[in-house]
């Protein structure tokens, strides 16, 4: 893991979202190019640049690293919804799921 993933990772994630550099920029209290400025590799963010912006997006910063997880923002919706199931129901989502990636 490098400054490339924390860039990347920060444009991914605002992307999903879609919302712009400038305005999550200024939701986060920063100056507007704030967001430009990380995702051009141009700096990295504090700690709390970076709490600040998992909080924003209600992921965890391990979320925020997890490599296995390339859609975090996603994920997180699913296992918000996997969580309010039963151990049942989530057999046959995880089934389901084999069945759509062959």
């Amino acid at each position: 893991m490098d400054k490339n993933y924390i860039k990347d990772r920060y444009a991914k994630i605002r992307l999903a979202h879609n919302i712009s550099a400038r305005k999550l920029s200024m939701e986060l209290g920063q100056s507007t190019e704030y967001i430009n400025q990380i995702e051009n590799g141009r700096c990295l963010p504090s700690v709390e640049g970076l709490l600040n912006f998992c909080d924003y997006f209600q992921i965890s910063v391990g979320e925020f690293f997890e490599e296995r997880f390339q859609y975090p923002v996603q994920y997180s919706k699913i296992i918000e919804e996997l969580n309010q199931m039963d151990e049942q129901t989530v057999g046959k989502i995880y089934e389901l799921l084999k069945l759509i990636n062959q």
